[in-house]
């Protein structure tokens, strides 16, 4: 849309972004700097459009040929079927390993828990070799009792 330049009122192509009018006066120059710069500052705080799709996103795609690998889902053929087909069942990955946060909460509880009984185990195994040369399996003799008759 052509109007009056704002700062002389000469004829040139001005709207709110851009400004090609054939003013070259100083105080056009400064107003363009000023709005370039207030424009550089507002920039990262504008809404962008929403995205649709891209690098990472869940609409990304993969080349063809991973497409077409993960097309072929080898339910039957393979030795360890079973395997992934309880796990698939039990849920798990849905659960616990999908999210970050609820990964690393999985993986601490379950430290600690595997931890303990892990520890209880081996303590029970270690009491069982040792059985009989333990303090808990010797009984304590009380001594006789002194009379002073």
């Amino acid at each position: 849309s052509r109007r009056l330049c704002g700062s002389r009122g000469q004829a040139g192509s001005c709207n709110r972004w851009s400004c090609q009018c054939v003013c070259r006066s100083p105080a056009h120059a400064g107003f363009k700097m000023v709005f370039r710069s207030t424009r550089a500052l507002r920039a990262p705080l504008l809404r962008s459009a929403p995205r649709r799709g891209g690098f990472g996103s869940p609409r990304d795609h993969e080349p063809a040929w991973i497409e077409n690998w993960n097309k072929d889902l080898r339910q039957g053929k393979d030795s360890l079927d079973w395997f992934f087909r309880g796990f698939n069942q039990l849920g798990l990955y849905e659960t616990f390993l999908k999210s970050s946060p609820r990964f690393y909460g999985f993986m601490v509880c379950g430290g600690i828990i595997w931890g303990y009984y892990w520890n209880r185990m081996f303590d029970a195994y270690w009491a069982k070799i040792n059985q009989g040369k333990l303090y808990k399996d010797c009984p304590y003799v009380y001594p006789p009792d002194e009379d002073d008759d």
